[in-house]
């Protein structure tokens, strides 16, 4: 018993160091350091695929499906190819991108929200900053995209008109002789003003000019309706020493005043006044000069003496001047022009620096090198400014009111009142077209099919359509098929309940 003890004790020691052998050899074979290498990659795997002590692949997801397949090829010592990605993943990447997304318009409609919000301050200046701020706030308004449109297109023609009108004044000039028919349209340098504040404008306008304003200069100003001519000629006055504005609405009114003066004492029409002998002895009775209080028009004839700059507010506002004005000035281009030369030439002369603004075909006829158009490259940006300025100067009175100072509210109001009735705001054209298209193939596809039905059931069954026949002309009085029923009496609605019954029972007894 002793030695079987012993013998014993031996053979569980000799067991001991052979499982302690096997042991440190399992994870001698497996402690290699490309799996310590591997742990240190970023993002790191959660799966190495090894052949003979070689990572051949890696995978950083729990897949089991992808899992099996890389084992399988692993084993072959080929590496699996593919997008590596779970479902599970997959859905987490998409969750987390919608997020993002939400997250992103929120901001984006947080930060609009803020700038729609035009402040009291910005409205009250009624100027470019105003303007700019207006068309911002309503970015992507389909409502103001419209009104923009609409305006825009109301710009244009406008002064395709006025353009007009202005071409045969100027031609009515040339056929008296007081225009000659031989000045060509003179070169104007392009001025974009496309995404500029007026203060830019100005600046790039003030380079061109270079040291002519040191001396004096004449500059005229032309361009479409809504380019800023305006406020770029108030800019300039700022910017340019000894600077004055022109304007030939006084000279216009002057002679209307006079015109009306010698129709009311020879007690004779206006047309009658307004003969080339009698404009000719108007204009003689209209001075441009230097007086004590600097640069001045004087009117002096037909019982007036008195200076344009004390009667531009009160005598040449009249209503008299003011019924009269579009005739005489429809007449009397010609000559306002010759006038307004003499008088631009001699302020050019004293170092004066004079901005006309007005239209090409009038222009022309100045004498100066310094001559500039002002352009917009995307057309739709003046209606876009005009709407703005017309917001802008309607809805101020009712924003100052405001105590929050959520002036959108009050903006959008006012877009609302000045689109046309038939606008609608919500949906553009384009969309109402494809919705009115789809509404009519679908009313087409249904006439369609409730044809195509009445033919079937009419070829199904020629006795009972007859008989339908029949009784329609018998007044209805005739018994109408059963077309509902079945065969055996029975409704297909009750049917169905009893296929729908025997299907449960089959389940029942397959469980």
């Amino acid at each position: 018993k002793k030695e079987e003890g012993e013998e014993g004790e031996e053979g569980d020691s000799k067991d001991a160091e052979v499982e302690t052998k096997e042991e440190e050899s399992w994870e001698d074979k497996f402690r290699i350091p490309i799996v310590e290498d591997h742990s240190k990659i970023t993002p790191r795997p959660l799966f190495l695929f090894i052949k003979d002590k070689v990572v051949v692949d890696t995978l950083t997801t729990a897949n089991p499906p992808l899992m099996l397949l890389m084992i399988k090829n692993a084993m072959s010592g080929r590496k699996t190819t593919g997008q590596q990605t779970s479902g599970l993943q997959e859905k987490i990447a998409a969750k987390r991108a919608k997020r993002a997304e939400e997250e992103k318009r929120k901001a984006e409609e947080e930060a609009l929200a803020k700038m729609r919000n035009v402040p009291i301050d910005v409205l009250e200046k009624q100027d470019s900053t105003t303007s700019s701020a207006i068309i911002a706030a309503f970015k992507g308004h389909q409502g103001f995209k419209q009104l923009a449109e609409l305006t825009t297109k109301e710009i244009k023609n406008r002064d395709e008109e006025d353009g007009k009108k202005l071409k045969e004044g100027i031609q009515l000039a040339i056929d008296k002789n007081v225009l000659p028919n031989d000045k060509e349209d003179a070169d104007t340098i392009m001025v974009d003003v496309m995404g500029k504040t007026a203060e830019e404008v100005a600046d790039e306008i003030v380079e061109k000019l270079g040291d002519a304003p040191k001396s004096g200069c004449v500059m005229t100003l032309e361009g479409l309706s809504g380019t800023g001519k305006g406020t770029t000629v108030a800019k300039l006055k700022e910017k340019l020493p000894n600077a004055m504005t022109w304007s030939n609405g006084d000279i216009f009114r002057s002679i209307t005043l006079l015109a009306a003066k010698f129709a009311e004492e020879k007690k004779v029409e206006l047309d009658e006044a307004l003969k080339p002998e009698n404009l000719q002895s108007f204009m003689a009775m209209l001075t441009f000069d230097k007086f004590e209080d600097g640069f001045d028009v004087e009117i002096k004839g037909l019982g007036y003496n008195e200076r344009v700059s004390k009667v531009n507010k009160t005598l040449l506002k009249s209503k008299q001047v003011a019924t009269n004005i579009p005739k005489v000035a429809r007449v009397t281009q010609g000559e306002v022009i010759v006038f307004v030369k003499d008088a631009l030439a001699k302020m050019a002369q004293d170092g004066k620096n004079v901005l006309v603004e007005g239209r090409a075909a009038t222009l022309k006829y100045i004498d100066t090198p310094h001559r500039y158009e002002l352009i917009m490259s995307d057309e739709n940006i003046i209606g876009q400014r005009r709407a703005a300025q017309r917001i802008g100067a309607t809805a101020l009175a009712a924003c100052k009111e405001l105590k929050d100072g959520d002036t959108w509210p009050v903006l959008e109001k006012t877009l609302k009142g000045m689109l046309p009735a038939e606008v609608e705001d919500s949906q553009p054209a384009e969309t109402k077209k494809e919705k009115a298209k789809e509404e009519a193939n679908t009313n087409r596809e249904e006439e369609e099919e409730g044809a195509g039905e009445t033919k079937e059931s009419a070829g199904d069954k020629p006795e009972e359509a007859a008989k339908s026949s029949a009784a329609a002309a018998a007044g209805g009085d005739a018994e109408k098929p059963a077309a509902a029923d079945d065969a055996d009496g029975e409704k297909p609605a009750d049917k169905t309940k009893e296929e729908e019954a025997k299907k449960e029972e089959a389940k029942k007894a397959e469980s």
